[in-house]
């Protein structure tokens, strides 16, 4: 076995106290991290040894599933399944928070109050969330651990980023109303929601969330998506289809890779930004797709963006014709990035077939402004970390939302989680 692999695997026998057990199987994975950095991951299986025979296709009660960064040793996940342990225990902490966070401190170098939070609780499990002096992050960082029925933890996992110091420009928090509720009203949009019950479309003004940079003079999406993603607003017209199908080609979207990949720490093919030839030839592939496949659309369909995805480039299309209804009509086709070709697509229109019969929305009785001014009381503006692509830092902003929303026939307040 390689020398490097072996001391991992052996380093992780001792620091996580995995005497009774032996080594089953093991894998590797690539990631990308949010500021676009590779990770490779070492996944290992271990079997308790007093297991005298085991099924090859799953992992009995017991095995310790284990994930762990290849390069750096960063604990990445532990699992025990159906929540049995024979690891030893006074490696882990207790179901008590201090003892819990203490560990989480150990194992992860990150400090409670100044790099995470606790964000929700339940007798045996705790979840954190990345932060800054007890300020959110986004994109937040998350940590969860919980114990099993004998108070011995069960599971751990950290996924995301937990910014340093120097990746934060600080400033206190300065956003008043008089700076964040002309862009809350700007917000407050009007969406149509299914009524199950009723069996139509209900029209609501909601806010939708957005982030205020602290000087109030500019905005950044809630979703901000992939790094990779390039915005699209193109709409596509040809004047005759062309000759031929379009056949589904089967897709690899595995993150699995080999030992050699993991030891030569080679860069992910999605942190290789798409070049301005490659989204200018994506988007003529695009255009032959809808050909093919959807010859009598011409004008009805728009690229609306690319971005990467384990070595594809992926093309968003959805409908010229605009609706406020939550869900909509969407076509991801999926393109080779070696030689450009359209190879797979995925169609939500089936999803969409469950609503067809619902009866449209009637028009509003109440006003876009009148929904706001119901809102206004109900808006928060609460302190986040953004992280900015422009600046590569962490900047003060505002996270505007609201929990609620108006019935935009009858004005009622409505707790948007309840539709």
């Amino acid at each position: 076995m390689n020398e490097q692999l072996q001391n991992l695997i052996d380093y992780t026998r001792e620091k996580l106290g995995l005497n009774d057990y032996y080594l089953k199987r093991h894998h590797f994975f690539r990631e990308i991290n949010n500021l676009n950095e590779t990770a490779y991951i070492l996944n290992m299986e271990w079997f308790p040894k007093e297991l005298t025979q085991s099924d090859e296709d799953y992992n009995p009660s017991g095995t310790a599933v284990i994930d762990i960064n290849f390069h750096t040793k960063a604990l990445k996940r532990i699992i025990f399944v159906e929540d049995v342990s024979y690891a030893d225990s006074n490696l882990y902490p207790t179901p008590e928070k201090e003892s819990a966070i203490e560990w989480i401190e150990e194992v992860t170098d990150l400090t409670f109050g100044r790099q995470f939070l606790i964000v929700h609780e339940e007798d045996d499990m705790l979840s954190f969330g990345a932060a800054v002096d007890n300020i959110p992050v986004a994109p937040t960082g998350t940590i969860e651990i919980g114990f099993n029925d004998e108070g011995q933890l069960s599971l751990f996992t950290i996924d995301g980023d937990f910014p340093d110091e120097d990746q934060i420009q600080w400033e206190p928090f300065g956003l008043t109303p008089d700076k964040y509720e002309p862009i809350a009203s700007e917000q407050c949009k009007l969406i149509e929601v299914p009524d199950k019950d009723q069996e139509k479309w209900l029209p609501i003004y909601g806010m939708e969330e957005i982030y205020l940079v602290n000087n109030g003079e500019r905005t950044i999406p809630f979703d901000k998506g992939l790094i990779s993603y390039i915005h699209k607003d193109m709409i596509l017209k040809w004047v005759k289809s062309i000759e031929g199908e379009f056949t589904q080609q089967d897709i690899d979207l595995s993150i699995e890779v080999t030992l050699d990949q993991a030891l030569e720490n080679e860069q992910h093919p999605d942190t290789i930004p798409i070049t301005n030839t490659e989204a200018a030839t994506c988007e003529q592939e695009v255009l032959r797709f809808l050909q093919l496949e959807f010859p009598d659309e011409s004008g009805e369909w728009k690229l609306t963006g690319l971005y990467l995805d384990n070595g594809y480039i992926f093309a968003e299309l959805k409908p010229t014709k605009f609706t406020n209804r939550a869900f909509d009509r969407k076509i991801k086709l999926m393109i080779d990035r070696e030689n450009y070709h359209a190879v797979h697509y995925v169609d939500n229109d089936m999803l969409l077939d469950m609503f067809k019969h619902f009866k449209d929305a009637v028009e509003p009785a109440v006003s876009q402004e009148e929904a706001f001014e119901k809102l206004r009381e109900y808006v928060e503006a609460e302190p986040v970390y953004v992280y900015d692509q422009e600046q590569k830092s962490y900047i003060m902003c505002g996270k505007l939302d609201c929990p609620y929303g108006v019935n935009a026939i009858t004005g009622d307040i409505v707790l948007l989680a309840g539709l």
